[in-house]
């Protein structure tokens, strides 16, 4: 099977939000990832490419377009950069670092939040909506300075052969335009992105953070971070953090429920070693349509 890399770089348009399951307890501030999984960019570009060939799409139509892109096109996880270099995460002696910038100083500068609440009938604020949500700036800058923009950047790796519905799969054509919105809280205007072209970093880059193949198996060893979620080890001495991956989609089961219900199923990837970690050892892993790590 002849696979395509495709160096894909967006600009965010708006803030973004990635958020995770579970939140912390306790807390009313709804966090985000500063970088996009694989799995987003699947389901943002299931949405851009279903309504084009169902005039009129149903559940179903979403389910079937999913599973054919799933098959035929893998997605690396997607990080942030500002056009000068790009920042993928590093779990270090030091403390985890992104690019060349310490946690602290990285989020100072790539994320904010905003404070929100509900309304009732009465004009004020309804009790227990008040909650903070992170997202990640989509200008960069100080009051009175030119603003700077924000990149994601990441790879699809595109099967030679193809298609949807007998069409041609053309991604990049997809891709070009300024339909695809990526995470949550679109009710604020969150997650819309335009395809750029690459910068030079990244041209320069790509090879050292993603293969040629994506069917091909990856050394994964203590010399170079994970880029993607991968499945905890009790065998591995790790430098980093592990996390549950969880996320909501339709209910896939039951009678008459079958794809109904948006958000009210929870899945469970289970405990993962988070991107940036280090591990010990050395063993192999290959890439899912998603860009997560499973064992060889």
């Amino acid at each position: 099977m002849t696979w395509r890399r495709v160096r894909l770089c967006f600009e965010l348009l708006s803030p973004l939000h990635i958020g995770f399951l579970p939140n912390q307890p306790g807390t009313v501030v709804a966090r985000t990832r500063c970088y996009v999984p694989g799995k987003n960019l699947w389901g943002a570009v299931t949405a851009s490419i279903t309504p084009r060939l169902h005039p009129n799409p149903t559940a179903g139509n979403y389910r079937d377009v999913g599973e054919v892109i799933r098959e035929q096109v893998v997605f690396s996880y997607f990080y942030l950069s500002d056009g000068a270099q790009l920042f993928t995460p590093d779990y270090t002696e030091n403390g985890l670092v992104w690019g060349n910038l310490p946690d602290r100083a990285f989020r100072a500068r790539f994320i904010g939040s905003r404070v929100s609440t509900a309304i009732g009938e009465t004009g004020g604020a309804e009790d227990a909506s008040l909650h903070e949500i992170e997202f990640v700036r989509h200008r960069l800058g100080s009051p009175g300075q030119s603003s700077q923009k924000v990149l994601l950047m990441g790879v699809v790796w595109i099967r030679q052969d193809a298609g949807v519905a007998h069409q041609a799969l053309r991604l990049e054509d997809v891709l070009s335009e300024a339909d695809i919105v990526l995470g949550g809280e679109r009710n604020y205007g969150f997650g819309r992105v335009r395809r750029v072209p690459p910068q030079e970093v990244f041209t320069v880059g790509v090879s050292d953070w993603w293969p040629e193949n994506p069917a091909a198996a990856i050394p994964v060893d203590g010399e170079r971070p994970l880029l993607g979620h991968a499945p905890y080890r009790q065998d591995r001495l790790f430098r980093g953090e592990i996390e549950i991956v969880a996320g909501r989609e339709y209910r896939r089961k039951g009678v008459g429920a079958e794809f109904q219900g948006p958000g009210i199923e929870i899945t469970n990837a289970g405990y993962c070693f988070v991107p940036g970690t280090c591990l010990g050892g050395e063993t192999m892993a290959y890439l899912d349509p998603w860009g997560r790590l499973n064992w060889a």
